[in-house]
């Protein structure tokens, strides 16, 4: 008698088991999951991110309650992943992989010239940073100042 999926019983025995799956085929369904991993880190991150908005800025704070840029980078992706990234944006930029524009996305690191200013990449050509004193933890498009000074996109999250 036939069993579940190409099993043959015979018996109450196991005569015959099905074909086990190609190693491309259990390649691709490691990799399916893995990037369904790496996708929800991602939103993880954006999400701690967005959850500081309106927290105050002060400078060298890295959470739970105040943010510097850098320091709400760290914040948000060691509460999301478990990953601890340097402190200072300048370490977390000399320490990532970069990406293009054109490959950017959500939960990538935004980093800005001239002003070691970095941010958290959301979609919809939109961030989530520590903006500075006064203006506390935003949300704001990339664009005006923002658009004339960035510096290039870095990738933390790239495997699960």
């Amino acid at each position: 008698m036939a069993g579940a999926a190409g099993a043959v019983v015979a018996g109450g025995l196991l005569v015959a088991a099905p074909p086990a799956a190609t190693s491309a085929e259990a390649a691709n369904r490691i990799n399916v999951k893995k990037a369904a991993k790496v996708k929800q880190l991602r939103k993880a991150v954006v999400k701690t991110a967005r959850n500081q908005v309106g927290s105050s800025y002060v400078f060298g704070s890295a959470g739970p309650n105040s943010f510097d840029c850098s320091g709400l980078v760290h914040y948000s992706y060691r509460k999301a992943t478990g990953k601890s990234l340097p402190r200072t944006s300048h370490s977390q930029r000399a320490s990532l992989k970069r990406v293009s524009a054109k490959n950017r996305k959500p939960g990538d690191l935004v980093f800005f010239n001239g002003n070691g200013h970095v941010a958290i990449y959301i979609g919809k050509n939109k961030i989530v940073h520590a903006a500075r004193s006064g203006r506390g933890v935003r949300i704001d498009n990339i664009s005006g100042w923002y658009g004339s000074t960035l510096g290039g996109y870095s990738r933390v999250v790239q495997r699960a």
